[in-house]
């Protein structure tokens, strides 16, 4: 691999909490109360400790098969032809993964901004714009990404605003629903927090230390479980738990009744952050299945392949929302994930720690 296109273990850091910081951290709070109550923000926590299993195993597998992303290895672990067939699979659920942010970007843009433009303009330009990201090297991308990071310190501030009128009652009784109504939550939680899983390839690309990926990649699933959990926390404590039940964008409805002498609509500049923080998780998706599209076909570079994942993704998107049932297209891609993403790299790590002593032992012999 060129080490120009290397990157550090810092810049990986900054890839993934923009990877997993994107579209979902609007609708998260309503999501987890919808099931856990004031309780969600348990299932938030419940649900970083589990992908911390998931990112030790996508550690241990890329330490493994060093400079080499999961497309690469697959086929070594579980054959030609099983890889190969996996392979498709996981790219398949990549493209849906791609789909979704768009359609969700889209649904929220279209509600609190851009009223009168055609889902297609919408969907497009991001579209556009992140496939000319992903026409560049991966040190690029981290060098645009770790660029943006400072903008979830805004994001931080405006919620933190919130704590000027709230009220701690709100979130008491802890734990009133249940630990099993807790835990079965915790499920949508991971679903909420998935970029992580982008690693598989970044990882590919990273330099030094084998402990300093690790302790990147486990600060990062940190520092991303707590913000959210602090988004959600002060949601419940601002809305009674009747007003989250009508607000679909309770951190959306709660910045819009902040107002400064110097600054009206909060909320407009909220979203206008939020958008880059969706483009940035949009980046890497789209470059984790370019990678994937580059490997299956063989090509030279992921840039060929770059045009036609944001064109295929963006049609797809773009489709209208009475034809295209966008909570059952959700629901489909939260199970997709939750296998290829969280329990996926765990399985192929007992699989390929087995076929190593096996290999070993056949060596010896």
């Amino acid at each position: 691999m060129n080490s120009s296109h290397t990157i550090t273990h810092r810049q990986l850091f900054f890839v993934l909490i923009q990877s997993q910081i994107g579209v979902g951290v609007l609708s998260l709070p309503y999501m987890l109360f919808a099931k856990a109550k004031t309780d969600g923000w348990i299932s938030l926590l419940l649900a970083g400790i589990f992908i911390q299993f998931s990112i030790l195993a996508i550690w241990k597998l890329c330490e493994m098969y060093p400079k080499q992303t999961i497309f690469d290895f697959m086929p070594k672990i579980l054959g030609t032809k099983l890889g190969l067939l996996l392979n498709i699979l996981f790219i398949v659920h990549l493209f849906s993964v791609c789909i979704v942010i768009l359609i969700l970007y889209n649904n929220i843009v279209s509600k609190w901004i851009f009223f009168q433009t055609p889902r297609f303009i919408v969907i497009i330009i991001l579209s556009l714009t992140c496939v000319y990201c992903i026409t560049c090297t991966a040190r690029e991308i981290a060098r645009f990404l770790m660029l943006c990071s400072p903008l979830l310190l805004i994001l931080f501030f405006f919620v933190g605003y919130a704590y000027t009128d709230v009220h701690l009652l709100y979130a008491f009784p802890v734990g009133a629903t249940g630990i099993k109504t807790i835990i079965s939550t915790s499920t949508d939680a991971v679903i909420a927090l998935l970029g992580f899983d982008t690693a598989l390839v970044f990882l590919a690309y990273t330099e030094g230390k084998s402990t300093s990926k690790l302790k990147a990649m486990s600060y990062t699933s940190l520092c991303v479980t707590l913000f959210y959990c602090f988004v959600t926390f002060t949601t419940y404590i601002f809305f009674n738990p009747a007003e989250i039940v009508i607000v679909p964008e309770p951190v959306l409805y709660m910045l819009k009744a902040f107002s400064f002498k110097f600054l009206e609509r909060t909320d407009l500049i909220f979203l206008t952050i939020w958008i880059v923080s969706v483009t940035t998780s949009l980046i890497s998706y789209l470059f984790f299945t370019a990678k994937g599209v580059q490997t299956l076909f063989k090509l030279h570079h992921h840039k060929s392949a770059a045009p036609y994942v944001g064109i295929i993704c963006a049609l797809i998107a773009s489709i209208p929302g009475s034809k295209l049932d966008v909570q059952m297209w959700s629901k489909t891609i939260g199970m997709t994930a939750m296998i290829f993403s969280a329990l996926f790299p765990i399985l192929l790590l007992l699989i390929a720690i087995i076929r190593k002593r096996k290999e070993k032992g056949a060596a010896s012999t």
